[in-house]
C-alpha cells in the first residue's frame, strides 16, 4: 500500500476545502401567497362604517421564499423596484415582514447570498393598495351610446352627479361614464349619521328602509358624523378593473380611484346631503355639532384620498325640503355661512398637511325664495363653485300648476314665470355673487303628468292633470334615455319646443301624458347663456340617465362651436398572471391553471409554463393556459415550483410562481359527527335536524338518515333532514340515526325525538288573522277598565290573544305582540323600542279606527277620524291636520271605533 507524503496530503485537503468547491445559492423562488396588501383596510363583509374601514400608517407586507439548489444562503434582502426594503440572516427558506407606507404596484425580488456570491429571484408583482388609487391601473372608459370624444375641452366647469345607486337598476357603473368629457364628478350621496329627529326626511322613502339602513351604517358612530350609506355599491361590489376577490377596494370607490389614474385632472367630490339626507344640516347652528361634522369630513377626506374636496347639498336652508316642519330662514342663513367658513378652514388645514388643493362647492335651490334665505355674497368667499339646481321647477306634485321643469327663460304663455334659470342667476348676481362661481344646472331627465285635459288651444301646460306620468323608476320622473328611446318620435307622441323659454316637451293627446325635459337644444342654450354672462359652467343631474346627448351639448356649447370628434388615445398595460398553489397526492395528473390571467386592455395573451425547482417532470401543453404533468406516488412530501409568464400582443409580460406539494399518502381518517341534542315536539310540528360533521382528510361526505316509518321526512340524503312529528295520543319516543361516509369509512350518530300530543286550543279563542304570528302561551289579557269604542284610545278585542311586548326581548321582522290593547308587528330587528304610534320599528296590525294623530304617517288612501268626521288621505302626509290641508278629503261622519 502506498501512502501520500505529508506535504501532498496537506495540499489535497486544502484543495478539497477551498472555495473552488463551494457554490452560490440557487435562484430563490418567491412563494405564491398573498400579493395584495392595503394601507386602508376594508372589511368586505362589514355593513357598519366603523367595522368597514380600518386606517393604518402603512401596509405590513410579508414575503416567503425557498432556495432549492446551490449552497445554503447566509443572508437575504428584499427589494421593491430595485430598492432594498428589508435585509437579514437567512437559510434555505425564509420570510420577511416590512412596512410599506406608500401605495403602488411594486416589482418584488428576493436576493440571497453566501460567501460565494448572491442570486436574485425573478420579480413578482405585489400591490400595496391605498385610497389614492396609486395601486391601480388606469381605468380608460369607452365612449358608448352617443357620447363623443373631443380634441379640445373647455376651461369652464363641466360636471355631473354620479349617484351611488346607479349601479343597480340603471346598471351604470363608473366604467360606463364618459369621464373624458367631464372635469368634475359629484358623488351622491354621503349621509350624516343620526336617528329620530335628525334624519326624519329619510323615513319618507322606501317605507323607512333607507332610514333603517343608515342606522345600521352608523352603529357606534356619533350623530352628525359622516358615513357610507351603501357599502356594497361603494366598496364591495365587484366591477371592471376591481373585480378580484382579493382586490382591497371594489365598487364605485375602487373604480373612481382607477378613473383618476386615467384622468389626473378630474375632480371628484363627495356630495353630502341631498333631498332626503339634508335634515341634519338644520342642527348645525350649534357650534359643537358643526365642529363634530366638520371634523368627520376631514377624517373622511384623509381616509378616501381620491376625493378632491367636498360638496354640500343642503335642501334647503330656511325650509321647503322633504321635512316640512324644519327650517328657520334667519337662523339657517347664519348657519350656512358659518358652515362654509368652518369647512374652508378645515380644507386649508388639510391642504397644509397633504400639499393638495381642495374644493368647496354647494348645490343650491334655484328659486328666488330659496336664494333669499342665504347670504351667498358673504358665503362665496369660502366657496369655489355654486351649483345652481336650475331644474325641478315644475312637476307631478301639482296637477294644476304645470310648467317647464328646467327652462332658461319664462314660458311663451307666461313670460313672468317665477321659476327659471335666468331668475335664479339674476338673484345670485343681485346679491353680489361673482359670475364665475355660478354653475348652471341641466337635467338629464324629465318630469311629467298624465291625464292632462281642459287646456287652451294646443298648449297642454294650460290644462289640468289627473296624476303623475309613469316614471322610469319612480312616478313622475322619466330618464332622458327612456324619453328618446321609447317616446319621442313614436306614434301618438308630439315633440314641441318653446323657443322663448328654451324648453322642449313631448305630449300624447290620447293619454294626456305630458313630459317636460331637457334636450341638446335647450342644454346648448344654457351653455350659450353661460358664455354670454361669464358664468362658471354647466353641471347635470345625473350622468346615469343620459345617452350622451346632454353631455355632448354641454361640452359643445361651452366651447362655442361644434368640435370635430377624434379617436381616443389608448395606453397599453401589461397583463396580470394569475395561478394558485396546489396540494395533491400522487399518482395524479396535475393541471396548472393560468386561465384566470387577464389583460387590463382586453388584449389576447399568450402563456408559457416552466419548471423552477423540484424533481424534474414533463410539462404538457406548456404554452397553453392549462398545462399538465404527472405526479408520481411518493413516500415523503415533495415540493415543485412552476412559473407562469403571460405576454400581450405588444410584448408586455408578467409572471407568477406557484408551488405544487405532492403529499405522501396517509391512512384514511373517519368522519367526525358532533352529538345532536334531543328534541321534544308536538304532533304535527315540523323541525329541521342538522348533522354537523367534518372529515379530517377533507373528503366529501354523504349522509343517509334512518327515520321511523310513521314520521314524515324530507332531505334524508343531506346533512339537514326536515321531519314532521306524527299524530300521537300519548307521549312517545323515537330514535333517528344518520350514517355519514367519506367513501371509505362510515360513522353513525343517533338522536332522540320525543313527540307529545298537540295542545288543544281553548273553545272561546278566535284564531288571529293569517298574516299575524300566533300568540304564545303567556298571554296577557287586556285590563278590565278598558272597552272598545274610544277613538282616542282604541282597543282591539283580539289583542289579548298575543304575547305582551317585553322590553328585554329581541324582536325581528314579522314578530307580533300586544301592547296598549293593540296588536303590533315588528318591521325590523328591535329591542327596547316600545310599540306605539310614530315609532318606526313597529307597524300596527289591529284594524281599528282612531282619531288623527300628528305623529302618524298616512299614505294615499288611508283614513282617520277628526272631530267626528272621517277623512281619507290623497297622498303621503304627516302632521297635516284634517280640514286645514288639501291632502285630506272629508268622507262624512265617522263610524264608531272598533
Amino acid at each position: 500500500m502506498k501512502f501520500l507524503k505529508p506535504k501532498y496530503l496537506a495540499l489535497f485537503v486544502a484543495a478539497a476545502t477551498s472555495p473552488v468547491f463551494a457554490a452560490a445559492p440557487g435562484t430563490p423562488s418567491i412563494g405564491s401567497g398573498n400579493d395584495k396588501f392595503a394601507i386602508v383596510e376594508v372589511d368586505q363583509a362589514a355593513q357598519d362604517y366603523n367595522s368597514l374601514v380600518k386606517v393604518h400608517d402603512g401596509a405590513d407586507v410579508k414575503v416567503e421564499w425557498n432556495v432549492w439548489s446551490g449552497d445554503a444562503p447566509t443572508s437575504a434582502k428584499v427589494l421593491l423596484d430595485g430598492k432594498t426594503v428589508w435585509s437579514g440572516a437567512a437559510g434555505a427558506s425564509g420570510s420577511a415582514t416590512f412596512k410599506v407606507k406608500k401605495g403602488g404596484r411594486y416589482q418584488e425580488q428576493v436576493e440571497v447570498c453566501n460567501n460565494s456570491g448572491c442570486t436574485r429571484s425573478a420579480s413578482k408583482l405585489i400591490i400595496v393598495a391605498d385610497t389614492d388609487g396609486s395601486h391601480l391601473l388606469p381605468l380608460n372608459t369607452k365612449m358608448s351610446e352617443n357620447n363623443k370624444t373631443f380634441a379640445k375641452h373647455t376651461d369652464k366647469v363641466v360636471a355631473a352627479y354620479f349617484p351611488e345607486w346607479g349601479v343597480y337598476g340603471r346598471n351604470f357603473p363608473v366604467d360606463k361614464m364618459p369621464a373624458a368629457n367631464l372635469n368634475h364628478i359629484l358623488y351622491g350621496f354621503i349621509p350624516i349619521c343620526g336617528g329620530d329627529g335628525i334624519n326624519d326626511g329619510l323615513k319618507t322613502i322606501e317605507g323607512g328602509n333607507s332610514f333603517n339602513v343608515l342606522q345600521r351604517d352608523c352603529a357606534g358612530r356619533p350623530d352628525f358624523t359622516v358615513a357610507i350609506h351603501d357599502p356594497w355599491a361603494a366598496l364591495q361590489k365587484p366591477q371592471a378593473g376591481v373585480s378580484g376577490w382579493d382586490d382591497p377596494y371594489k365598487g364605485n370607490f375602487g373604480q373612481l380611484m382607477a378613473l383618476k389614474k386615467a384622468h389626473p385632472d378630474l375632480k371628484v367630490l363627495p356630495s353630502i346631503g341631498g333631498w332626503t339626507l339634508s335634515d341634519p344640516f338644520f342642527h348645525m347652528g350649534d357650534p359643537a355639532i358643526r365642529a363634530r361634522f366638520v371634523s368627520s369630513v376631514k377624517d373622511f377626506l384623509k381616509t378616501w384620498k381620491f376625493f378632491d374636496g367636498v360638496d354640500i347639498d343642503w335642501e334647503f336652508p330656511g325650509g321647503g325640503g322633504v321635512t316640512p316642519d324644519v327650517g328657520n330662514p334667519q337662523q339657517d342663513k347664519a348657519t350656512y355661512t358659518a358652515l362654509m367658513h368652518d369647512l374652508r378652514a378645515m380644507l386649508n388645514e388639510l391642504s397644509a398637511e397633504t400639499g393638495r388643493t381642495y374644493e368647496l362647492t354647494s348645490a343650491i335651490g334655484a328659486g328666488r325664495d330659496k336664494i333669499e334665505n342665504v347670504d351667498y355674497n358673504q358665503a362665496q368667499q369660502y366657496m369655489d363653485h355654486i351649483f345652481l339646481m336650475s331644474y325641478d321647477f315644475y312637476g307631478g306634485w301639482s296637477n294644476t300648476d304645470l310648467g317647464h321643469q328646467a327652462a332658461l327663460h319664462g314660458a311663451s304663455w307666461k313670460p313672468d314665470t317665477n321659476y327659471t334659470t335666468e331668475n335664479g342667476v339674476n338673484a345670485l348676481l343681485a346679491q353680489g355673487v361673482q359670475p364665475g362661481k355660478i354653475v348652471v344646472g341641466a337635467a338629464m331627465y324629465g318630469r311629467g303628468w298624465t291625464g292632462v285635459h281642459g287646456y287652451t288651444g294646443d298648449n297642454p301646460f294650460t290644462g289640468t292633470a289627473t296624476g303623475m306620468v309613469k316614471g322610469t323608476w319612480e312616478p313622475g320622473v322619466v330618464d332622458y334615455r327612456q324619453i328618446v328611446n321609447e317616446y319621442k318620435g313614436k306614434p301618438g307622441w308630439e315633440y314641441k319646443y318653446d323657443a322663448q323659454a328654451e324648453a322642449p316637451y313631448i305630449f300624447n293627446k290620447s293619454t294626456g301624458d305630458l313630459i317636460t325635459y331637457e334636450d341638446a337644444r335647450s342644454t346648448a342654450a344654457k351653455g350659450k347663456y353661460v358664455l354670454e354672462n361669464k358664468l362658471g359652467g354647466l353641471f347635470a343631474w345625473s350622468i346615469d340617465s343620459d345617452n350622451g346627448d346632454i353631455l355632448n351639448a354641454m361640452n359643445e356649447s361651452l366651447l362655442g362651436s361644434t368640435p370635430t370628434p377624434v379617436d381616443p388615445v389608448v395606453t397599453n398595460h401589461p397583463p396580470v398572471a394569475t395561478a394558485t398553489d396546489q396540494k395533491v397526492t400522487g399518482p395524479a395528473t396535475v393541471t396548472l391553471d393560468g386561465s384566470a390571467s387577464t389583460d387590463p386592455d382586453g388584449d389576447a395573451i399568450t402563456y408559457k409554463w416552466t419548471q423552477v425547482s423540484g424533481p424534474t417532470v414533463t410539462l404538457n401543453n406548456s404554452t397553453s393556459a392549462k398545462a399538465t404533468f404527472n405526479a408520481a406516488a411518493v413516500t415523503s412530501d415533495q415540493t415543485l415550483a412552476f412559473r407562469l409568464t403571460v405576454t400581450d400582443a405588444k410584448g408586455l409580460s408578467n409572471a407568477i410562481d406557484v408551488e405544487v406539494v405532492n403529499k405522501a399518502p396517509k391512512a384514511n381518517q373517519a368522519p367526525v359527527i358532533n352529538q345532536m341534542q334531543s328534541v321534544t315536539l308536538e304532533s304535527g310540528q315540523s323541525y329541521a335536524l342538522h348533522a354537523e360533521a367534518v372529515d379530517p382528510d377533507g373528503d366529501a361526505l354523504t349522509y343517509a338518515w334512518s327515520v321511523p316509518a310513521d314520521m314524515n321526512a324530507t332531505g334524508t340524503d343531506t346533512a339537514n333532514v326536515n321531519i314532521t312529528a306524527p299524530e300521537v295520543s300519548a307521549e312517545n319516543s323515537y330514535t333517528l340515526s344518520v350514517v355519514v361516509s367519506d367513501g371509505k369509512t362510515s360513522v353513525q350518530s343517533n338522536v332522540q325525538v320525543t313527540v307529545k300530543p298537540a295542545a288543544k286550543p281553548a273553545d272561546d279563542v278566535t284564531p288571529p288573522d293569517d298574516d299575524v304570528t300566533p300568540p304564545s302561551d303567556d298571554v296577557t289579557p287586556p285590563a278590565d277598565d278598558t272597552t272598545p269604542g274610544s277613538c282616542d284610545k282604541p282597543v282591539d278585542a283580539n289583542a289579548s290573544k298575543y304575547a305582551a311586548w317585553d322590553a328585554s326581548k329581541i324582536y325581528n321582522n314579522g314578530d307580533t305582540v300586544s301592547f296598549d290593547h293593540l296588536v303590533w308587528k315588528a318591521k325590523y330587528w328591535t329591542q327596547g323600542n316600545q310599540p306605539g304610534f310614530g315609532v318606526d320599528a313597529w307597524e300596527m296590525v289591529s284594524q281599528v279606527q282612531f282619531n288623527w294623530r300628528s305623529d302618524v304617517v298616512y299614505n294615499g288612501g288611508d283614513t282617520t277620524t277628526y272631530e267626528g268626521n272621517l277623512y281619507r288621505a290623497k297622498w303621503w302626509t304627516r302632521g297635516d291636520k284634517p280640514g286645514n290641508s288639501d291632502v285630506w278629503v272629508k268622507e262624512g261622519a265617522s263610524p264608531d271605533c272598533k
